[in-house]
Formats: C-alpha cells, structure tokens, sequence
C-alpha cells in the first residue's frame, strides 16, 4: 500500500512536468516519457482501488471476503498499460517517423528528467524493498517504475542523439522503444493477475508447513488430501482430508463409555447406546476439528480460512 502510494504522488508530479516540457519543446521521446507518467499514475490509482476493496471483510455475499478483487484490478491496470501506455506511445514514435520534427532542448528538459529520474528512482527504491511473493500490485509498482527509470535513460540518449546530430528519427524511436517495453511488463501483469484469479496454489514451503502442524495433532493420523490457494498475499485458504485415529478418540471416551455399558440391560436399550454414541462420537469430532482450525491459523499466521474434513 506504501510503495502504490508513493509511486502515484511521484508519477503524478512528473506527468505534468513531462507534458509542459513535451508541448514546449516537441519532443516525441518526452511526449512517450509524459504518455508513460500519465498511464503509470492511472494504473497505480486503480491497484489503490484494488487494494483499498480487498480489505473489505466476510459478508453473506462474499464469506471469504473480497481479497481476490486487488487481482481483477490489477488485471485491468495491466490493460491499461498495454492498451494506453504502449499503444499510444508506439503510435506517437510511429507518427513523428512520418512527420518528423525538431524537438526544442533546453535547460527545462534537462531538469525535468533529472526531477524525474530523482522521483521515480525512489520510488521504485521503496517498492524494491517492500516486495513479497504473491503481491502483483508491488510486483506492478516496481516493473512500471523500473521501465520509467530505463525509459528517461532512453528518452534522454534520443534527445541528445537528435539535438547533437541532426536527425529527428532517433527521438522517434527512443519513444517506440519505450511503448515496446511497456506492452512487454503489461502482457508479463496480465499474466501474473490471472493466475491469482484461476485460484493459484500456496507456495510449497507454506503448504510444508501447514502439513507439519496437522500431522503434529495426536488425533491425525494421516492426511489423505490438501489444497491450499492464495487469496491475498497475506491470506490464504486450506482444505484438508484427514484420517483420525478412532483409537485415541475412544480412549477419551471410555469413562463415559463404561457407565453406560453397565446401565445395557436389553437390545432396546443397547440401539438407544448407539444412537447416543454416534451422536456424541459427531459432537466429539467437531469439538476437535474447531480446536485443530484454531491451533493451525495460530501457527500459521497466514492461514485465514481452514475447512478440515474428516476422510
């Protein structure tokens, strides 16, 4: 949440340099480079969005809450880099090839690459640092400021290329190259959200790690089946199928077992035993499957919905 925070003031701030150095000096890098900020600060406004839904907690609608809804965001930022960032870009590189023109170069260009090198370099620090597995909206904060940082380099190498030489084509291109590696990290985006929304399964160390904990109850004998998907990066849900050792489970029954045994005086009186017996067998079960759940989101702290099923 930080590191989105930061990177939509840092954004912010250098679009609107980049677009009053664009429009006053002509040039299509610099225009790529303000396109670039102006996509970035929308994307990263819609991951806070995402990020802002996802804390929303259980409800009859939607009882495992709606942590999984960063991911559809994240999935529509990603097309918005594509379709916005990318396309308009390529396609400005590609006008100013047609029609080119002599960009003005002046201590302002200078100084707002060097502002924006600045802010989006810190930036992309801070999201560095702040990454975690699972986090796409991270994940997108550093790819999108890692791209803007490679991008003024480039931005700043056409620029100069044309200025020094001559030749308006090198600005053209500094903004195509630009739209290419925008398309590449939101195609990459895209990818990463889906694979969240289909229910993406836990890392394995996280899944070891749950299995060692259930196998620690005396009452599990085995575990016959486990399933664990990421619902958010700091939340995830296991459903497990374990065997019970009945042995165990009777030994703590046995007091009450035995007084009424001794109080069977007929077959009538051992189907009410029975009955009775399977009724409290039921009621014993459930007792323990609540205290395992327990005990295992408290161990695992990351475990937020457990469904443990006898096999």
């Amino acid at each position: 949440m930080k590191s989105v925070k930061i990177a939509i003031g840092a954004n912010l701030s250098v679009c609107i340099l980049k677009f009053i150095v664009a429009f006053m000096g002509g040039s299509a890098a610099m225009f790529a480079e303000a396109i670039h900020s102006l996509a970035d600060t929308c994307n990263q406004a819609l991951l806070m969005v995402g990020l802002t839904r996802s804390k929303i907690g259980p409800s009859k609608k939607f009882p495992f809450g709606r942590g999984q809804e960063r991911f559809v965001w994240g999935l529509i930022s990603a097309c918005g880099i594509f379709f916005v960032g990318a396309g308009v870009t390529i396609y400005h590189g590609i006008h100013s090839l047609k029609y080119p023109h002599a960009p003005e170069v002046n201590s302002w260009t200078v100084m707002v690459l060097l502002y924006a090198f600045l802010a989006e370099g810190y930036s992309l620090l801070v999201a560095w640092r702040s990454r975690k597995q699972g986090d796409t909206a991270n994940l997108a904060v550093v790819m999108e400021d890692g791209v803007a940082v490679i991008g003024l380099v480039f931005a700043a190498i056409a620029i100069a290329l044309t200025y020094y030489t001559g030749n308006y084509y090198w600005d053209a291109i500094g903004s195509i190259v630009i739209g290419i590696m925008l398309g590449g990290i939101a195609i990459f985006l895209v990818w990463a959200n889906l694979e969240y929304l289909i229910e993406r399964a836990s890392p394995q160390e996280m899944q070891r790690q749950v299995k060692d904990v259930l196998l620690s109850f005396p009452l599990v004998e085995e575990i016959k089946d486990i399933r664990m998907i990421v619902i958010t990066p700091e939340s995830h849900y296991v459903r497990a199928e374990v065997e019970f050792n009945g042995y165990l489970l009777i030994r703590e029954m046995a007091p009450s077992l035995k007084e009424d045994y001794e109080e069977i005086n007929d077959y009538g009186e051992f189907l009410q035993f029975c009955a009775s017996f399977a009724n409290r067998v039921t009621r014993t079960v459930g007792l323990k499957i609540d205290e395992m759940e327990a005990q295992l989101k408290e161990e695992c702290p990351f475990i937020k919905h457990v469904d443990i099923k006898p096999s």
